[in-house]
């Protein structure tokens, strides 16, 4: 019902869309396509699938753990705003069902299945934003008008068609062909998906007849009817095994089903875990793939997982919402922007750490104030002044500062004069 409230004023303007105004592209994206392996794979069953359901699940952890602050550049400084609608909004609870973590990790799975986030930028009628309410990324489209060039976004809500300008949709998007709509890695993956879903259903069917493969029982000589049922029937009793077939003639059991080693099943299963790890650029140790991985690499690679992962879906994000919840007064004259704090990611261990602080308040980088401040601690005495050590000086000065140490030294007078050989001394 509250969604229904939220578009009501906009029902008059449903009339104009038109489904020729649509791009084919964006009802062609998605939908269950068949796979080579048999399994129907969709963006609406994927996250069943463990390592979509893993890497998704990791990425969006990573995005939404890390808060958006709100900053103002303002007389060569920096400050940091709280009291502002957008801040709160987007550090405490962007609606009234949602924290901001919960908000932020929905965004970004939508991003990880459906390659498109979107939430609906709900304002009051001063054209203050209270909210930011995400739409279903399976009802929503974008499409450029053929008669005015404007970007609109078209949403069904309670099975009720809506139309919504662009200024009115956050719309974060990953890899895009064209800009405009991003593309589902799910496209992109659905035969990996599909083979580990087969891969897995195998599997499944496996240990459901006590891991005992397909076979034939040979027996001596010819038996009837009534004696291959009962000899099946004691084999299972023994074996619990599913599928044997008995013929006349022999006595031998020959498997006529391919071994779990010769078939190269965990190494398949490996392969498709990495080739889907890669698609979203995460690292193998957080989907738990350790074969490789060391105590010295991971802490580099999670600094690499940073910069070349999160950071991207970090700076689209930035910029999305800046070009649509700030207006042009608060941009450009009161230089208000956002940005993720990622300082808990690369902070890494406690003496690294140290050892960053320490550097950086040497070369008066940081006040005490500012790395206590870092580490949630409260202010000291005098703390807030920065120092900087007397043994650095500017290299074009570095020979007057040698010659008046060297005259200091000889006798602490001025341009190499001893004090003894003042003026007033001579008259003496």
């Amino acid at each position: 019902m509250l969604m229904e409230r939220l578009f009501e004023k906009r029902s008059s303007t449903v009339g104009s869309w038109s489904p020729k105004s649509v791009p084919d592209w964006v009802f062609d994206m998605f939908g269950s396509k068949d796979t080579a392996s048999g399994e129907k794979v969709s963006e609406t069953t994927a996250l069943v699938h463990p390592d979509i359901f893993t890497c998704v699940n990791v990425l969006s952890d990573d995005v939404a753990k890390l808060p958006i602050h709100m900053f103002q550049k303002k007389n060569g400084a920096v400050h940091q705003i709280y009291d502002h609608a957008v801040s709160k909004l987007l550090y405490i609870k962007p609606n009234k069902y949602m924290t901001a973590f919960t908000w932020k990790k929905l965004m970004m799975v939508h991003v990880g299945i459906w390659g498109n986030g979107y939430s609906y930028i709900s304002a009051n009628k001063d054209g203050n934003i209270e909210g930011f309410i995400p739409l279903n990324p399976a009802n929503t489209s974008p499409y450029i008008d053929p008669n005015t060039g404007l970007l609109w976004y078209e949403t069904l809500i309670n099975n009720t068609r809506h139309e919504l300008t662009s200024d009115e949709v956050l719309h974060f998007k990953g890899l895009s062909e064209d800009g405009i709509i991003g593309k589902s890695p799910i496209t992109v993956l659905r035969e990996h998906v599909g083979a580990q879903a087969a891969a897995t259903k195998y599997n499944s069917r496996l240990y459901k007849n006590d891991a005992t493969p397909r076979g034939i029982l040979k027996v001596p000589q010819l038996l009837e009817e009534d004696a291959k049922t009962a000899a099946r029937k004691e084999w299972k009793r023994v074996n619990r095994g599913e599928n044997i077939a008995i013929i006349d003639a022999g006595l031998e059991y020959q498997s006529i089903s391919m071994p779990l080693q010769d078939a190269q099943f965990v190494e398949s299963m490996k392969y498709n875990k990495a080739q889907i790890a890669a698609l979203y650029k995460v690292p193998m140790h957080k989907v738990n793939e350790l074969d490789r991985a060391t105590f010295s690499n991971i802490e580099h690679q999670g600094i690499e997982y940073v910069k070349n992962t999160l950071q991207p879906y970090l700076v689209n994000f930035e910029q999305e919402l800046m070009s649509k919840v700030f207006t042009d007064t608060e941009f450009d004259v009161l230089k208000y922007y956002l940005k993720f704090n990622v300082n808990s990611e690369l902070r890494g261990d406690s003496r690294s750490r140290a050892e960053y602080y320490e550097i950086m308040h040497r070369i008066s980088g940081l006040s005490i104030d500012e790395i206590r401040e870092l580490e949630e601690k409260n202010a000291i005495p005098n703390g807030d002044r920065h120092v900087i050590s007397l043994n650095y000086t500017f290299l074009d000065m570095l020979e007057e500062y040698q010659l008046a140490k060297a005259g200091a030294l000889k006798g602490g007078g001025v341009n190499g004069q001893e004090s003894g050989n003042t003026p007033a001394n001579n008259e003496n």
